[in-house]
Protein backbone atom coordinates (compact mmCIF):
# COMPACT_ATOMS: atom_id res chain seq x y z
CA UNK A 1 0.00 0.00 0.00
CA UNK A 2 1.26 3.53 -1.01
CA UNK A 3 2.02 6.06 1.94
CA UNK A 4 0.04 8.91 1.96
CA UNK A 5 1.44 12.42 1.96
CA UNK A 6 -0.45 15.66 2.36
CA UNK A 7 1.31 18.61 0.57
CA UNK A 8 0.84 22.22 2.07
CA UNK A 9 2.22 25.05 -0.12
CA UNK A 10 -0.21 28.65 -1.23
CA UNK A 11 1.93 28.44 -4.40
CA UNK A 12 0.22 26.39 -7.19
CA UNK A 13 4.01 25.93 -8.98
CA UNK A 14 5.45 24.41 -5.43
CA UNK A 15 2.60 22.29 -5.02
CA UNK A 16 3.23 20.49 -9.18
CA UNK A 17 6.47 20.08 -8.27
CA UNK A 18 6.66 18.40 -5.12
CA UNK A 19 3.35 16.52 -6.19
CA UNK A 20 5.17 15.36 -9.42
CA UNK A 21 8.41 14.05 -7.73
CA UNK A 22 6.50 12.44 -4.19
CA UNK A 23 4.53 10.35 -7.32
CA UNK A 24 7.31 9.56 -9.29
CA UNK A 25 8.51 8.24 -6.07
CA UNK A 26 5.10 6.02 -5.74
CA UNK A 27 3.80 7.85 -2.92
CA UNK A 28 -0.24 9.05 -3.24
CA UNK A 29 -0.60 12.72 -3.18
CA UNK A 30 -2.86 14.85 -1.56
CA UNK A 31 -2.36 18.63 -1.65
CA UNK A 32 -3.77 21.88 -0.30
CA UNK A 33 -3.08 25.29 -1.17
CA UNK A 34 -3.71 26.90 2.42
CA UNK A 35 -3.49 26.12 6.03
CA UNK A 36 -6.86 26.03 6.81
CA UNK A 37 -7.47 23.70 3.98
CA UNK A 38 -4.72 21.48 4.83
CA UNK A 39 -6.55 21.55 8.10
CA UNK A 40 -9.53 20.19 7.05
CA UNK A 41 -7.56 17.30 4.92
CA UNK A 42 -5.74 16.36 7.96
CA UNK A 43 -8.61 15.85 10.30
CA UNK A 44 -10.46 13.58 8.14
CA UNK A 45 -8.18 11.53 6.54
CA UNK A 46 -5.13 9.63 7.65
CA UNK A 47 -1.54 10.40 6.29
CA UNK A 48 2.05 8.89 6.63
CA UNK A 49 3.40 12.19 6.48
CA UNK A 50 2.73 15.71 5.85
CA UNK A 51 4.95 18.30 4.03
CA UNK A 52 4.32 21.73 4.77
CA UNK A 53 5.83 25.67 3.38
CA UNK A 54 6.44 27.99 6.02
CA UNK A 55 5.69 30.94 4.45
CA UNK A 56 1.73 31.30 3.84
CA UNK A 57 -0.59 34.05 4.19
CA UNK A 58 -2.85 33.62 7.12
CA UNK A 59 -1.40 30.61 8.41
CA UNK A 60 1.38 30.23 8.36
CA UNK A 61 3.56 26.23 8.40
CA UNK A 62 4.13 26.93 12.20
CA UNK A 63 0.56 27.55 13.28
CA UNK A 64 -0.60 24.76 10.40
CA UNK A 65 0.95 22.62 12.69
CA UNK A 66 0.42 24.18 16.19
CA UNK A 67 -3.27 23.07 15.04
CA UNK A 68 -2.94 20.18 13.58
CA UNK A 69 -1.08 18.15 16.25
CA UNK A 70 -4.11 18.52 17.74
CA UNK A 71 -6.00 16.36 15.66
CA UNK A 72 -5.39 12.78 17.69
CA UNK A 73 -4.71 11.55 13.62
CA UNK A 74 -2.07 13.41 13.39
CA UNK A 75 -0.88 13.78 16.99
CA UNK A 76 2.56 11.43 15.42
CA UNK A 77 2.31 12.00 12.41
CA UNK A 78 5.93 13.54 10.91
CA UNK A 79 5.58 17.07 9.93
CA UNK A 80 8.49 18.12 7.41
CA UNK A 81 9.00 21.64 6.84
CA UNK A 82 10.02 23.27 3.38
CA UNK A 83 11.82 26.68 4.23
CA UNK A 84 15.02 28.37 3.74
CA UNK A 85 14.64 30.21 7.22
CA UNK A 86 18.19 31.02 9.26
CA UNK A 87 15.94 32.80 11.96
CA UNK A 88 17.19 30.57 14.56
CA UNK A 89 14.39 31.76 16.98
CA UNK A 90 11.62 30.96 14.15
CA UNK A 91 13.31 27.39 13.75
CA UNK A 92 13.58 26.82 17.82
CA UNK A 93 9.67 27.50 17.55
CA UNK A 94 8.83 25.62 14.85
CA UNK A 95 10.27 22.35 16.30
CA UNK A 96 8.85 23.14 19.70
CA UNK A 97 5.30 22.59 17.69
CA UNK A 98 6.84 19.49 16.63
CA UNK A 99 8.60 19.93 13.29
CA UNK A 100 10.43 16.79 12.56
CA UNK A 101 12.95 18.28 10.07
CA UNK A 102 13.24 21.09 7.04
CA UNK A 103 13.74 20.85 3.49
CA UNK A 104 15.65 23.81 2.32
CA UNK A 105 14.58 25.66 -1.13
CA UNK A 106 14.96 24.93 -4.12
CA UNK A 107 14.00 21.14 -3.76
CA UNK A 108 15.41 18.48 -5.45
CA UNK A 109 13.88 14.81 -5.87
CA UNK A 110 17.55 13.31 -4.28
CA UNK A 111 16.99 15.70 -1.01
CA UNK A 112 13.28 14.58 -0.99
CA UNK A 113 13.85 10.89 -1.59
CA UNK A 114 16.58 10.71 1.55
CA UNK A 115 14.14 12.76 4.13
CA UNK A 116 11.43 10.45 3.33
CA UNK A 117 13.04 7.43 3.46
CA UNK A 118 14.82 8.68 6.82
CA UNK A 119 11.93 9.88 8.38
CA UNK A 120 9.37 7.57 7.54
CA UNK A 121 11.94 4.41 8.30
CA UNK A 122 11.91 5.94 12.25
CA UNK A 123 8.36 5.69 12.28
CA UNK A 124 8.20 2.01 11.39
CA UNK A 125 11.23 1.33 13.52
CA UNK A 126 10.36 -1.25 15.70
CA UNK A 127 10.24 -0.27 19.85
CA UNK A 128 11.73 -2.18 22.11
CA UNK A 129 10.67 -3.11 26.08
CA UNK A 130 13.23 -2.79 28.11
CA UNK A 131 14.81 -0.42 30.36
CA UNK A 132 17.89 2.02 30.32
CA UNK A 133 19.26 4.26 32.54
CA UNK A 134 19.06 7.94 31.17
CA UNK A 135 20.23 11.20 32.50
CA UNK A 136 18.65 14.57 30.38
CA UNK A 137 18.58 18.10 30.36
CA UNK A 138 19.19 20.72 28.38
CA UNK A 139 23.15 21.32 28.81
CA UNK A 140 26.35 19.45 27.74
CA UNK A 141 27.30 17.77 31.11
CA UNK A 142 24.02 15.75 32.20
CA UNK A 143 25.80 14.04 35.27
CA UNK A 144 24.14 16.35 37.63
CA UNK A 145 20.80 16.31 35.39
CA UNK A 146 17.48 14.52 35.83
CA UNK A 147 17.78 10.55 35.94
CA UNK A 148 14.99 8.31 34.17
CA UNK A 149 14.87 5.01 32.96
CA UNK A 150 13.45 4.37 29.85
CA UNK A 151 10.12 1.81 28.79
CA UNK A 152 11.09 1.32 24.86
CA UNK A 153 13.99 2.44 22.67
CA UNK A 154 14.07 2.08 18.98
CA UNK A 155 16.32 3.86 16.27
CA UNK A 156 14.27 6.49 16.18
CA UNK A 157 13.43 7.64 20.13
CA UNK A 158 12.30 6.60 23.43
CA UNK A 159 9.60 6.29 25.91
CA UNK A 160 10.91 8.06 29.06
CA UNK A 161 8.98 7.17 32.25
CA UNK A 162 8.99 9.94 34.26
CA UNK A 163 6.09 12.02 36.58
CA UNK A 164 7.16 15.20 36.00
CA UNK A 165 7.74 15.01 31.97
CA UNK A 166 9.05 18.11 30.06
CA UNK A 167 6.19 19.49 27.79
CA UNK A 168 5.72 18.78 24.06
CA UNK A 169 8.74 20.42 21.62
CA UNK A 170 11.24 20.79 24.33
CA UNK A 171 14.13 20.22 23.02
CA UNK A 172 16.86 18.24 25.23
CA UNK A 173 19.61 16.33 25.55
CA UNK A 174 20.03 12.63 26.69
CA UNK A 175 22.91 10.29 27.66
CA UNK A 176 21.73 6.68 27.33
CA UNK A 177 24.32 4.40 29.30
CA UNK A 178 23.96 0.90 27.39
CA UNK A 179 24.56 -2.44 29.57
CA UNK A 180 26.50 -4.09 26.98
CA UNK A 181 30.67 -3.08 27.82
CA UNK A 182 29.56 0.15 29.68
CA UNK A 183 28.90 1.67 26.47
CA UNK A 184 27.45 5.35 26.31
CA UNK A 185 25.53 6.96 23.89
CA UNK A 186 24.61 10.82 23.60
CA UNK A 187 21.62 12.01 21.56
CA UNK A 188 20.02 15.55 20.92
CA UNK A 189 15.98 14.85 20.90
CA UNK A 190 12.80 16.78 21.16
CA UNK A 191 9.91 15.55 23.25
CA UNK A 192 7.20 14.37 20.88
CA UNK A 193 4.61 13.90 23.40
CA UNK A 194 3.66 13.77 26.72
CA UNK A 195 1.35 10.69 28.98
CA UNK A 196 -0.13 11.61 31.50
CA UNK A 197 -1.77 9.81 34.37
CA UNK A 198 -5.22 12.03 34.27
CA UNK A 199 -5.62 11.85 30.47
CA UNK A 200 -3.31 9.31 29.07
CA UNK A 201 -2.33 9.09 24.96
CA UNK A 202 -2.16 5.11 25.63
CA UNK A 203 -3.05 3.81 28.48
CA UNK A 204 -0.89 1.08 28.23
CA UNK A 205 2.33 3.58 28.33
CA UNK A 206 3.07 4.62 31.97
CA UNK A 207 3.36 8.48 33.15
CA UNK A 208 6.29 9.78 30.84
CA UNK A 209 7.45 11.65 27.55
CA UNK A 210 7.79 10.23 24.05
CA UNK A 211 11.16 11.67 22.79
CA UNK A 212 12.21 11.69 19.17
CA UNK A 213 16.07 11.45 18.21
CA UNK A 214 17.10 14.17 16.08
CA UNK A 215 20.68 13.53 16.57
CA UNK A 216 22.53 10.69 17.90
CA UNK A 217 26.67 10.00 18.63
CA UNK A 218 27.46 6.72 18.07
CA UNK A 219 24.29 6.07 16.59
CA UNK A 220 25.58 2.59 15.25
CA UNK A 221 26.17 1.88 19.24
CA UNK A 222 22.38 2.03 19.77
CA UNK A 223 21.01 0.17 16.43
CA UNK A 224 23.40 -2.41 17.20
CA UNK A 225 22.28 -2.74 20.43
CA UNK A 226 18.54 -2.87 19.66
CA UNK A 227 19.47 -5.03 16.94
CA UNK A 228 20.98 -7.61 19.44
CA UNK A 229 18.37 -7.24 21.84
CA UNK A 230 15.88 -8.25 19.17
CA UNK A 231 17.60 -11.22 18.40
CA UNK A 232 17.46 -12.74 22.18
CA UNK A 233 13.42 -12.11 21.84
Amino acid sequence: MKKKILVVDDSPFMLKVIGDMLTNLSYEVTTADSGRLACQKAESARFDMIISDMNMPVMDGIEFTRQVKKYPSCKFVPVVMLSSEQDEDKISEARKVGISTFLSKPLNEKQLKTILQITLNKRRTPRMPFKLEVFYGKGKVLSDDTVSVTFNVSAGGLFLETENPLPPGESLKLKLELPENNCVVYCEGRVAWVNSTTSPVRRDHPAGMGVEFLSIEEERLLQDFIQGRNKQR
